[in-house]
C-alpha cells in the first residue's frame, strides 16, 4: 500500500466520521439526516449481497441501455467513441509529447520489489496515478468504510457503501472483461497500425497470452474509478467536494493512461457511461429516501413544466424543463 493511499483513505475517513449524524439507530434499519428536506434511511446489510446482486447491476446496466428515456446517453457513448476513434493516434502522439514536458508522465508503470517479489508500492508518478483506477483502491476505500461501519455502534450507511465497492468491482468487471473480449483492440502500446487494430472475438489462450493486443476497450480502470466515485457521491451527498474531486481526478487518470500508451481516448466513453450507470444502480438499491419536499398524502403528483425556445446554430431548438 503506498503513502498516498494512505493518506487518502485516512483523509476520506476522518471527513466521513465528523459528518455522520444518525438521527435513529435500530437493528433493522438506521436513519441519517442529509439537510432539512432529506434523509436517507439503510437497512443493515448482509454480507452475501455484494455477490448475489451482481447479475441484477449486469441486468439492470442492460435495461437502462435500452430505455427510450436513456437512448440519449447511448447515442452520446457510442457517438462519442466513433468520433473519437479517427484521431485516437494524433491524440495519442501528442499526450506522449506533453507527457514528456511536464516531466515524468510518459514513462513506463514501476511498482517496488520487496524480497524479488513486485509490490503495489509505486516508483514514479505514473505507477502511482494508475494505481488509482486499479481495484486495489476501490478494496483499499471498502475497507475504510468498513472500519468506520465498526467503530462504535454499526453505522449502517459506512457498512453498506463497503458492500457496494467490492459488489461494484465484480460487476463492472464481468461486464468490462465481456466487451474487451467482444472488440479485440489493440492498446496502444503494442499497435500495429494506426488507431490500433480490432481483433473480435479472440481466443481464451490468445486473450490470455497476449493480453495487451486485445483489451484496449473500454477501459477497465475507469470504468471502475467512475463507480467507485459515484457509489461514495451517491450515499454520501452532503459531502460536496466529493464529486468535483473526484470526477477531476478521473480527467488526470485519463491523461495518465493515454500519455503512457495503456488506453485510447476512445476508450473511455463507454467506461464512463457504463460505471456510472452502475455505481448509481448499485448504490441506489439500499439507500430508502424520505424527501418532505414529496407530499405523499395526496393522490397525484403536482409539478411544474417550463418551455423555452432557442436557435443555435440557424437550428430552432425547443426545449421544456418539468420541475417536481
Amino acid at each position: 500500500m503506498s503513502s498516498k493511499q494512505l493518506c487518502l483513505a485516512f483523509f476520506l475517513f476522518s471527513i466521513v466520521c465528523l459528518s455522520q449524524t444518525k438521527d435513529s439507530l435500530s437493528p433493522e434499519i438506521q436513519k441519517i439526516k442529509i439537510n432539512e428536506n432529506l434523509s436517507y434511511s439503510f437497512k443493515k446489510p448482509k454480507t452475501w449481497d455484494m455477490f448475489r446482486y451482481i447479475p441484477r447491476d449486469i441486468a439492470a446496466l442492460g435495461k437502462f441501455t435500452v430505455q427510450k428515456e436513456n437512448l440519449k446517453w447511448d447515442a452520446l457513448a457510442v457517438g462519442s467513441t466513433l468520433a473519437i476513434i479517427p484521431f485516437d493516434q494524433k491524440i495519442t502522439n501528442e499526450a506522449d509529447v506533453l507527457g514528456g514536458k511536464i516531466g515524468l508522465w510518459n514513462e513506463d508503470a514501476h511498482y517496488k520489489k520487496v524480497a524479488g517479489l513486485l509490490t503495489i508500492v509505486p516508483q514514479n508518478l505514473p505507477s502511482a496515478v494508475y494505481y488509482i483506477g486499479n481495484g486495489g483502491t476501490t478494496l483499499l476505500l471498502s475497507g475504510m468504510f468498513w472500519g468506520i461501519g465498526k467503530i462504535g455502534k454499526d453505522d449502517y450507511r459506512a457498512l453498506n457503501t463497503s458492500n457496494e465497492l467490492v459488489e461494484a468491482l465484480f460487476s463492472v468487471g464481468v461486464v468490462d472483461q465481456t466487451i474487451k473480449r467482444v472488440t479485440g483492440r489493440e492498446s496502444p502500446n503494442q499497435a500495429t497500425v494506426s488507431n490500433g487494430a480490432w481483433n473480435p472475438f479472440p481466443s481464451f489462450h490468445a486473450f490470455q497470452s497476449h493480453t495487451p493486443n486485445y483489451d484496449a476497450m473500454p477501459s477497465g480502470h475507469m470504468a471502475t474509478y467512475i463507480a467507485t466515485v459515484t457509489i461514495i457521491a451517491t450515499n454520501y451527498p452532503e459531502i460536496k467536494w466529493i464529486k468535483p474531486v473526484g470526477y477531476s481526478v478521473a480527467s488526470v487518470l485519463a491523461f495518465n493512461m493515454v500519455s503512457g500508451k495503456v488506453h485510447w481516448t476512445s476508450d473511455y466513453p463507454v467506461a464512463i457511461f457504463m460505471g456510472y450507470v452502475m455505481g448509481k444502480t448499485i448504490a441506489n438499491r439500499r439507500i430508502i429516501r424520505d424527501d418532505k419536499n414529496i407530499d405523499l398524502g395526496k393522490k397525484k403528483t403536482t409539478f411544474r413544466t417550463n418551455y423555452s425556445f432557442n436557435r443555435y446554430n440557424n437550428i430552432n431548438v425547443a426545449g421544456a424543463a418539468i420541475t417536481f
